[in-house]
């Protein structure tokens, strides 16, 4: 008896013929021209800490992983968390502001189960904030200023108060980052603060405190850099405006 070609390939590629029966599978499409390690969590506490691992598997570039629907609870909703070797590709960024597609949490369903590993993910803000596969980072100020493009950046560090120059920042996998500084009184206080991972070639957080107010945290362009562009590729140094301060602070990471 004559084995078609579709026959031949089918045998060939068995795994494959037998997914298209598996209608709740799971399908993770790497658009990446690099091996990614994709890694899957049961709820946003394990995601952000690291803990738990469900499963850990490496795509590599231009392939697909298909997990079985047996794998996943009807209903449930996952956290899905890949990068690259270098982590300068990774999906580091919030789910709960308008994107296209998604980045963090996934909730398969049969008909909507399949997710893509974008190569528009990407920058140096997991690396500054995360350190590439850490959980969190801390930050303090090491200096103080003001900017406009006619005179640049002017040191204002020994224009403020001691206590008004304490400014330490805890930036979480899990998108809030914890804030302490002084009043002028010298009384201490810890805000913890919602963030967005903006899309980036350099490190960018922007806050988003619950009683409004803007500020964030920028590498690229440093005051100890040469002016005009003070141009930098620093990951350990960014500059902060925090949503209670005029000053840009110049912050450098600890850990």
């Amino acid at each position: 008896m004559l084995l078609t070609l579709p026959v031949l390939l089918c045998i060939a590629v068995m795994q494959g013929c037998k997914k298209t029966n598996d209608k709740k599978a799971v399908t993770i499409v790497n658009r990446l021209d690099k091996d990614v390690t994709f890694d899957l969590y049961s709820s946003k506490e394990d995601y952000a800490s690291g803990a738990d691992l469900l499963m850990r598997t490496v795509i590599p570039a231009g392939d697909n992983k298909v997990f079985p629907g047996n794998n996943f609870e009807e209903g449930a909703t996952y956290y899905m968390d890949w990068y690259t070797e270098d982590y300068y590709y990774n999906n580091w960024f919030n789910d709960n502001f308008p994107v296209t597609g998604n980045r963090v949490k996934i909730a398969p369903r049969e008909g909507d189960n399949t997710y893509y590993l974008e190569p528009a993910y990407h920058g140096q803000g997991r690396n500054a904030f995360l350190q590439g596969a850490g959980t969190q980072t801390s930050w303090i100020a090491v200096g103080a200023y003001l900017y406009s493009d006619a005179t640049g950046y002017t040191n204002q560090w020994n224009n403020i108060k001691a206590d008004e120059r304490f400014r330490r920042v805890i930036v979480r996998k899990n998108f809030i980052a914890e804030y302490t500084y002084k009043l002028q009184s010298g009384e201490t206080v810890t805000d913890n603060i919602e963030f967005m991972v903006h899309q980036a070639e350099v490190p960018y957080i922007e806050f988003r405190p619950a009683n409004g107010g803007t500020g964030n945290m920028v590498g690229g362009k440093l005051p100890t850099a040469a002016p005009p562009d003070y141009k930098s590729n620093a990951i350990d140094t960014v500059m902060a405006l925090f949503p209670d301060n005029e000053y840009y602070f110049m912050m450098v990471r600890q850990q």
